[in-house]
């Protein structure tokens, strides 16, 4: 059938508090993603690799409220973002698996040059790939999708711990010769980062980065399409179609998800502290595994939080501008690579290595409000962020409106 009918989700008929999280969802991406940004990642972020203090206090804060849960958020939008794409245009009596294949390559696009010109952290690669298997569960039934779901976090369970029981495997038949081989990739990096130009590093990320990016797609499709599912299933439910008839269940999502997720934390804590004594190999799998258990049950009492505040009152009003970040999330996610890297790299400011922690911190908040001003400032004018409109022109294959009219902006 023609496309001609359908155009993109106009500003006035998107649900404030979607955007909302989603622009919550971007602050904690890019308090997690700042350690890869500012060091070499292949330096453990764990808080006993750190002394006491306010370096310690740091990763702490990093790791309980943010490590494993925001990405989880984001890929939760994912999934519900696709069901009201797909709803719109079942409404329009269109054809949906063209329409989305499009809408998936060019994010493919924005992956690919993403992970190889600026950042081997880039998400959208394996969100667009997950896409095209999301595609297949569009008819599935909710008792369909729940299995889906369960078998997919047990499978990414499983994955990383055998992942990470390799790695300490490893480590220990290795022995010294590991240490030396780190070391020598921990210089590598330092080098390249710090006082290589842009075309240097280019090469350098091409040669040791992507292709353990590619090879961690595997681990990571089961993971991103099981949060995708999620949002799929919630969507299907209909529960952001009238909030206020489901503020009992958001309650419930609230309390149960921060008390099981507190608890499993706190086994966290116990094995990274040594209160829980394990062997290394044993402790080395169990961490990520743990956090991970807790992951499941924060991000959606995370996300349950944030609708139950913007629901009036004060928190409706400070969390407001939040929702024009939300808006351009891909604008924004992709700006936070560009600032860093101006920041971080050798061609720029040359603080690659130089940041600690808790500085870190302050970077993110200080780039984060920016954003909200700047989102805000642009979305009087324009209806879309700039590269919302270019994925919506390789989506529809038209240009859309990119000014708002008088009577949009009054």
């Amino acid at each position: 059938m023609a496309e001609q009918g359908l155009a993109p989700v106009q500003p006035a008929e998107r649900i404030n508090e979607i955007d909302i999280v989603r622009g919550l969802a971007l602050f904690g991406i890019l308090m997690v993603n700042m350690s890869f940004f500012k060091a070499p990642v292949y330096l453990e972020r764990l808080p006993s690799n750190y002394p006491a203090g306010i370096e310690q206090i740091s990763a702490w804060f990093i790791q309980l409220f943010f490590e494993g849960k925001f990405y989880a958020i984001f890929s939760f939008l994912f999934g519900l973002g696709f069901y009201i794409f797909m709803e719109r245009v079942m409404e329009k009596g269109l054809e949906l698996v063209p329409l989305y294949r499009r809408r998936l390559f060019a994010l493919l696009l924005f992956g690919l040059a993403h992970l190889v010109f600026f950042w081997s952290g880039d998400i959208l690669l394996i969100y667009a790939l997950g896409g095209f298997i999301l595609l297949g569960f569009r008819n599935k039934s909710f008792q369909s999708i729940r299995k889906w779901i369960i078998g997919l976090f047990f499978v990414t369970l499983v994955l990383n711990s055998l992942i990470y029981t390799a790695k300490g495997v490893g480590e220990v038949l290795a022995g010294p010769e590991y240490e030396a081989m780190m070391s020598e990739m921990l210089a590598g990096a330092m080098a390249a980062y710090t006082e290589g130009s842009f075309f240097e590093l280019v090469a350098f990320r091409m040669a040791n980065e992507v292709p353990y990016v590619i090879i961690s797609i595997i681990a990571w499709i089961p993971a991103v399409l099981a949060f995708f599912l999620c949002g799929l299933y919630v969507g299907k439910l209909g529960i952001f179609k009238n909030l206020q008839q489901n503020i009992t269940l958001l309650k419930r999502v609230r309390k149960w998800g921060f008390f099981v997720g507190a608890l499993i934390l706190l086994l966290f804590i116990f094995a990274e502290t040594g209160i829980w004594p394990l062997d290394p190999l044993l402790r080395l799998p169990l961490l990520p595994a743990l956090n991970y258990a807790a992951s499941l049950f924060i991000f959606p009492a995370y996300i349950a939080a944030w609708l139950l505040a913007v629901q009036g009152g004060f928190f409706k009003r400070l969390l407001g501008p939040v929702a024009a970040a939300g808006r351009m999330a891909l604008t924004n996610y992709l700006s936070q690579t560009l600032i860093c890297v101006l920041l971080f790299y050798g061609f720029g400011l040359g603080l690659y290595g130089r940041v600690s922690l808790a500085e870190g911190i302050l970077i993110t908040l200080g780039i984060y409000f920016v954003q909200i001003i700047w989102s805000n400032l642009w979305l009087k004018k324009f209806k879309y962020g700039p590269m919302e409109w270019f994925w919506r022109l390789l989506t529809y294959k038209k240009i859309q409106p990119l000014l708002m009219h008088k009577q949009e902006v009054s």
